[in-house]
C-alpha cells in the first residue's frame, strides 16, 4: 500500500488520484501558458509603440544629417520600451486579467474595447481641433499627453486581453 498524506491507497485508488492531480495540473499549465503568451504580446505591444513614435521623430532629421547615431537608436529606446512593456503587462495587466477570468471576461473585452477606441477618437479630435500649435489652447497640449498616456495605458490591456481570449480558444 503506498501513503499519501495520512490516508493510505490502494493500487487503485492511488492512479485514480494520480490522473486527477496531473488533469487539473494540466489545467493549470494551460492557463499559465496562456497568460504567459498575453504578457508578451502586449509586452510587445508596448515595446513597439515608443520605438515607432521615437523612429517617427528621431529618424527623419537623423537621416537628412546622415548620422543614425549609436546604440541609442536601435538597442537601447527598443530594449527599455521592453523592460518596461514587461513590468506594466506583470504588475498591472496580470492581476486585471485574473479579475476579468474570475468575472465576466467577454465584458471586460468589451469594455476596454471601447474605451480604447473612445481615447483614441479624444486624441484625433484635439490633435484635428488643437490645429497649429501656435493657434491651439494652452490645455490642448496637456490633453495629448494624459490621452496618449492613457490610449498606451488601455492599448497595451487590450492587446493582452486579446491574446488572452485567442489563447482561451486555442488551450481550451
Amino acid at each position: 500500500m503506498q501513503k499519501c498524506g495520512h490516508a493510505s491507497l490502494g493500487p487503485g485508488r492511488w492512479a485514480s488520484r494520480l490522473r486527477w492531480h496531473l488533469m487539473a495540473n494540466s489545467t493549470t499549465k494551460r492557463r499559465v501558458v496562456r497568460h504567459i503568451l498575453s504578457i508578451i504580446c502586449s509586452t510587445g505591444f508596448l515595446a513597439a509603440m515608443p520605438f515607432t513614435l521615437y523612429c517617427a521623430w528621431v529618424i527623419p532629421p537623423a537621416v537628412s544629417a546622415a548620422d543614425l547615431g549609436g546604440p541609442l537608436n536601435f538597442v537601447i529606446i527598443p530594449l527599455m520600451g521592453g523592460i518596461v512593456g514587461a513590468v506594466i503587462s506583470v504588475v498591472g495587466f496580470l492581476p486585471l486579467s485574473l479579475l476579468a477570468e474570475r468575472f465576466s471576461f467577454p465584458r471586460w473585452l468589451q469594455a476596454v474595447g471601447a474605451s480604447a477606441a473612445l481615447l483614441t477618437l479624444i486624441l484625433i479630435s484635439v490633435w484635428i481641433y488643437g490645429g497649429a500649435p501656435n493657434a491651439a489652447p494652452p490645455w490642448a497640449g496637456w490633453l495629448v499627453l494624459g490621452t496618449s498616456i492613457c490610449l498606451y495605458a488601455v492599448g497595451g490591456f487590450f492587446a493582452y486581453l486579446c491574446c488572452l481570449a485567442v489563447c482561451r480558444r486555442v488551450f481550451p
